[in-house]
């Protein structure tokens, strides 16, 4: 679908691809632990904790992200700063990817995790300034952070005001009014097709909600 379609890369979408490409990192990783040539040599190095980052936290706030900048103007009303979404996105992305696939490099070397002074051995001095790298990424990527706070509460007063479907999203929940009131929708919703006829035929625009009707068809010349 995203090969062939036509992608809008907003911040939510961002977020959705950086998810899929840190789950697979993170998954891929994990092939190696599973055969036991290898894992009798990274078992319990920082390779592990690289595999389980990836997959429990890159992905797993990735996905969270998305999913706010996404629901956002349904729940306020209001749409999240742009420029400070993808500013958010890039620096977090940057830092993450600097911080674990590093833990991979020093994983792959034999760097011991569970140690308090894993320097205290000289055969790891050498690596002091990878770990140092790594460190300068971690508060980077908890720094750019605030960018988000700020634009989540700033956006709550002077985001862009937004009406019922800002993402030209097909989905029947986003029929509702931003923010939907008691009972969710101001009319009785009628549903013709599926949430995910986007690209279809029988239209010209690249979504087609679902409570959208269907064009009429031309009366057909009665058979004699």
């Amino acid at each position: 679908t995203i090969w062939g379609g036509h992608v809008q890369f907003t911040t939510p979408m961002l977020f959705a691809i950086s998810f899929v490409s840190m789950f697979i990192i993170g998954g891929l990783s994990g092939i190696f632990m599973a055969a036991t040539p290898v894992d009798i040599f990274i078992h319990d190095t920082y390779f592990i904790v690289a595999h389980f980052h990836y997959v429990l936290f890159a992905g797993t706030a990735m996905a969270v992200f998305g999913a706010i900048y996404f629901w956002y103007p349904k729940m306020f009303g209001r749409m999240m700063n742009e420029p400070l979404g993808k500013l958010h996105f890039f620096l977090t992305f940057i830092f993450l990817n600097g911080t674990f696939f590093t833990m991979h490099v020093l994983g792959a070397v034999g760097f011991p995790r569970r140690l308090a002074d894993p320097y205290h051995y000289e055969t790891f001095r050498h690596l002091l300034p990878m770990n140092r790298f790594m460190t300068w990424c971690a508060i980077a990527m908890v720094l750019s952070q605030v960018i988000f706070a700020f634009n989540f509460i700033y956006s709550m007063f002077f985001g862009k005001a937004v009406g019922r479907n800002p993402w030209n999203a097909n989905g029947l929940e986003w029929m509702a009014p931003s923010p939907p009131g008691h009972g969710n929708f101001d009319f009785q919703p009628v549903v013709y097709r599926g949430p995910y006829e986007y690209g279809s035929p029988e239209t010209d625009k690249d979504y087609y909600p679902q409570t959208e009707p269907p064009p009429e068809e031309p009366a057909k010349p009665a058979v004699t």
